[in-house]
């Protein structure tokens, strides 16, 4: 089923995993997918690493994941390590393992990795390829309230988003943020700039003070000023720092769920715990044992 046909009937939860590096990792992996699986997710997502540099475990992985029909499955694909042969052969297994859904994505260049001129530069050219040879896809795409790092400001990334609606993506899925004034003063900008499809905003619940600046750094992300002291605060004791990312992202989510959003994608970073007691705060039950941090 696709995704943006699931989004106009009903608000969704999803998650986010990636698939490890060793193939002799992955019982781990799908125990975690398993676990949060019992929250009756709407749809999950893999991703492809840098460069594709997990493209075969990411295809993998959203083959199984299809197969076991407890929820929609969305594969990452980006196209900055990939020639448009490439990228339609990639297509053309997803389709011969019934995978409707595609989250369209430049991706980020692995130091070690030359860039050929025949390979696609824009998640627009992706996009673009797709919806020129495949009519069975629902395509996602990405967007960020705080604007991408590599744009000049927030116009042009707003005009850049909407290109890719203009291109053919079904909905967009946000960077994560840690302030809702961001989002809302994006959405608020996309609308008045002609987007009209459904914006996710994706959530991560923090639990390393260290892990989550080294991820904010790359992104171009900001954490709050009195969310920062906190962190601080716990900045060696993970333990601590988990209980204040459960606690903050239950807050976060319960806002923009008064602000009427069309659903919420959780990065979970293979992390069962926290996501599992933030859905335990918002009333989602799995019907299992309590989580223990």
């Amino acid at each position: 089923m696709k995704i943006i046909d699931i989004l106009n009937s009903k608000k969704t939860i999803s998650f986010e995993f990636f698939p490890p590096k060793r193939d002799s990792d992955l019982p781990k992996l799908h125990e975690t997918v398993d676990r949060l699986s019992t929250y009756n997710p709407d749809f999950v997502s893999f991703t492809y690493g840098a460069g594709g540099n997990t493209r075969q475990l990411t295809t993998q992985v959203s083959k199984e994941a299809k197969l076991s029909d407890k929820f929609e499955v969305m594969s990452h694909l980006t196209c900055i390590a990939h020639n448009k042969t490439e990228i339609i052969n990639i297509l053309k297994d997803l389709t011969l393992s019934n995978i409707e859904n595609i989250i369209a994505l430049r991706g980020d260049t692995p130091k070690d990795m030359t860039i050929s001129k025949d390979n696609l530069k824009h998640a627009t050219d992706l996009i673009e390829i797709i919806k020129s040879n495949f009519s069975n896809f629902c395509i996602a795409g990405a967007c960020y309230p705080e604007f991408h790092p590599e744009s000049n400001n927030s116009v042009d990334d707003i005009k850049f988003t909407k290109l890719k609606q203009d291109k053919g993506v079904d909905f967009l899925i946000t960077q994560l943020f840690f302030d809702n004034k961001d989002f809302l003063s994006f959405r608020e900008k996309a609308i008045k700039h002609g987007i009209t499809i459904p914006i996710i905003p994706g959530i991560l619940p923090i639990t390393s003070t260290k892990q989550i600046r080294r991820f904010t750094k790359l992104c171009g992300s900001k954490i709050p000023l009195k969310l920062n002291e906190k962190l601080e605060n716990s900045i060696n004791n993970d333990k601590e720092t988990t209980k204040l990312g459960i606690e903050y992202a239950t807050n976060q989510i319960l806002e923009l769920i008064d602000n009427d959003i069309p659903g919420i994608h959780f990065y979970s970073l293979n992390k069962t715990s926290s996501v599992g007691h933030v859905l335990n705060n918002l009333g989602i039950s799995n019907q299992t044992p309590e989580y223990i941090i």
